[in-house]
C-alpha cells in the first residue's frame, strides 16, 4: 500500500531536493541572475568569458495566442518583424546590424517567440536597443506594403514533411483549442487579416509579464537591468491570467491519403502527457530516449544489431526492416503535453511499422529494464549537455526555461533529476499516461495499409492471456 504512494510522491520530493543540492556555485557553474522589474518584465543574465555575447527578448506568446479569427497573425508578425519600425527603417536596421558584425533572428513558435542577436560584448547595449524597438514597436503597419510578397513566399514555401506531420498532429489532437492552430500554414482566412488584427494580437500578448530579456557572455547584470528599466519599464501589464482547464486532447485520426506521391508513407501518433512543470516531465524525457530514433543506413551501429529494442525491432521486422526512419518525440506546453513517434516507411509496411512502435511504447509500462533506462538516461544527458555551449545557445536555453519554468533549471539540477529515475518509475509513468489511452493519429502518403483507428486505439494496451 505504501509503495504506490511513495512512487507518486517521489517526483515532487526529487524536484525539491535537486533544487537545493544543485546550487550553481557548488558545481562550479555560472549562476543565472534574474531580476523582475516593477511592471513584471524579467531580466536575466548568465556571464561567461566569451568575447561574443548574445541577447534575446523572449515573449510568452505564439500561435496559441491566436483565435480562429486571427489565425496566421503570429506568422505575419514574424515575417514583418524585420521590415522596419517607426524608429528604424528596414535599410537602416540592416545597415546597423551589419555594421556591428551581428546576426539577428526572429522565430515564433506555438507558445513562445524569440528575438535574438549575437554580437560582441561591447555592443550588447545597442543590441538591446534594437530588440526592444522590434518588440515594443512591432511593425504591424507594414502589412499592406508587404502582403503580396508574404503571401507569395507562403504559397511557394516547401515545408519539410516532418514539420507538416507535426503541425497536422496538433490540429488533430487539439482541434478545439488554439494550440491546434497551424504554425507553418496554410492559414485559413489569412488573406483577410489587417493591421488592426495584428495590433490586437500584439496588445493582448506582448505585455510586460510575458517578456523576458536575457543576455549571455561578457555582460553586466546591473547595466542590463538599468537599460531594461529605461526601454521596457513603460511596457504595460496585461490582464492577470485566470486559471482554466487544460486543452481537450481529442482521440482521433486525420488522414491524408495520396497514392501518387511515391512509395513512402509518413505517420505520427501522439499520446496526451504532462506540462513543463510536471514532476513526471523528466521521466518522459528519459522515455523518449529509451525508444530513441533511427535512420536507415546511418550511424556507427547498424540498426539490426542495435542494443535498443525498438530500433532493433524496426530494423529486423519482416527480415528487411519496416521503416526508413523513426523518431520518438516530446512536446511540453504550459498545461498539457504530447509524447509519441514519427515514422517514414514503405507503403507496404505501414501496419508493421505502427504496430512495432506501439508495442515498444507498451513495453515501457510492463517490461522496461534497468539497462534500457540507464542507456536512455545517458543519451538524454548527452543530448542536453552535448551542445556547442555558445553564448547564443545559452541565451536561447535560459529564455526558454524562464518562460517555461519561471526560472532556469541548471545542468546540475537536471542531472540529479535524471539520475533519480529508475525502471520502476518509468513503468509507473508509462502505465499512468500511456497504457490504454486515447491517441491522436495523422498520416500522409500511400496509406492503403493503414490500420483502422479502432485497431490503433486497441494497440495502446497489452493483451496478455
Amino acid at each position: 500500500m505504501l509503495q504506490p504512494v511513495t512512487r507518486r510522491l517521489l517526483p515532487r520530493f526529487t524536484r525539491g531536493i535537486s533544487q537545493v543540492l544543485a546550487e550553481p556555485n557548488a558545481w562550479n557553474q555560472a549562476p543565472t541572475k534574474i531580476t523582475t522589474l516593477s511592471n513584471g518584465v524579467r531580466v536575466a543574465t548568465k556571464e561567461s568569458f566569451s568575447e561574443v555575447a548574445s541577447v534575446g527578448l523572449f515573449v510568452d506568446a505564439g500561435t496559441r495566442g491566436e483565435t480562429s479569427e486571427t489565425a496566421g497573425a503570429a506568422y505575419l508578425i514574424e515575417q514583418l518583424a524585420l521590415s522596419g519600425t517607426a524608429k528604424r527603417a528596414k535599410s537602416a536596421l540592416e545597415t546597423e546590424v551589419e555594421s556591428m558584425g551581428a546576426t539577428l533572428n526572429v522565430n515564433v513558435g506555438r507558445e513562445q517567440a524569440a528575438y535574438t542577436m549575437s554580437c560582441f560584448g561591447a555592443d550588447v547595449k545597442q543590441g538591446v536597443d534594437i530588440l526592444t524597438d522590434l518588440v515594443t514597436n512591432a511593425p504591424v503597419g507594414n502589412l499592406d506594403a508587404n502582403r503580396d510578397s508574404i503571401m507569395r513566399n507562403l504559397a511557394e514555401a516547401d515545408q519539410p514533411t516532418r514539420d507538416v506531420i507535426a503541425d497536422r498532429l496538433h490540429l488533430c489532437a487539439y482541434r478545439d483549442c488554439s494550440l491546434g492552430l497551424s504554425a507553418i500554414g496554410p492559414f485559413e482566412g489569412i488573406e483577410g487579416l489587417t493591421s488592426s488584427h495584428l495590433k490586437s494580437y500584439v496588445d493582448a500578448n506582448y505585455t510586460a509579464e510575458n517578456l523576458v530579456l536575457v543576455a549571455s557572455g561578457k555582460v553586466s547584470h546591473e547595466q542590463l537591468v538599468a537599460q531594461a528599466q529605461a526601454t521596457l519599464g513603460g511596457v504595460r501589464g496585461g490582464v492577470a491570467p485566470v486559471g482554466g482547464v487544460a486543452p481537450y486532447f481529442c482521440g482521433a485520426e486525420l488522414i491524408y491519403r495520396n497514392d501518387e506521391m511515391g512509395p513512402t508513407a509518413y505517420v505520427s501518433v501522439g499520446y496526451e502527457t504532462v506540462p513543463w512543470k510536471s514532476g513526471d516531465a523528466t521521466t518522459f524525457m528519459v522515455m523518449q530516449h529509451v525508444i530513441g530514433s533511427y535512420k536507415k543506413n546511418t550511424g556507427l551501429v547498424p540498426g539490426n544489431i542495435s542494443g535498443n529494442r525498438a530500433i532493433n525491432g524496426i530494423a529486423n521486422k519482416m527480415g528487411i526492416g519496416c521503416a526508413d526512419e523513426f523518431e520518438a518525440f516530446n512536446c511540453f506546453y504550459k498545461d498539457t503535453g504530447m509524447f509519441g513517434f514519427y515514422a517514414a516507411c514503405d507503403e507496404v509496411a505501414v501496419e508493421h511499422c505502427i504496430g512495432e512502435l506501439q508495442f515498444h511504447i507498451n513495453l515501457l509500462a510492463f517490461s522496461v529494464t534497468d539497462e534500457e533506462v540507464e542507456r536512455g538516461k545517458r543519451e538524454l544527458k548527452a543530448a542536453l549537455l552535448g551542445g556547442s555551449g555558445s553564448s547564443d545557445a545559452v541565451c536561447a536555453d535560459v529564455g526558454r526555461q524562464i518562460l517555461a519554468y519561471g526560472r532556469e533549471v541548471s545542468a546540475a539540477e537536471m542531472i540529479l533529476r535524471i539520475d533519480a529515475i529508475d525502471a520502476e518509475e518509468v513503468k509507473r509513468v508509462a502505465w499512468q499516461y500511456l497504457n490504454d489511452s486515447e491517441i491522436a493519429v495523422t498520416a500522409l502518403g500511400p496509406l492503403h495499409g493503414m490500420p483502422t483507428y479502432v485497431d490503433l486505439r486497441r494497440g495502446t494496451g497489452m493483451h496478455r492471456y
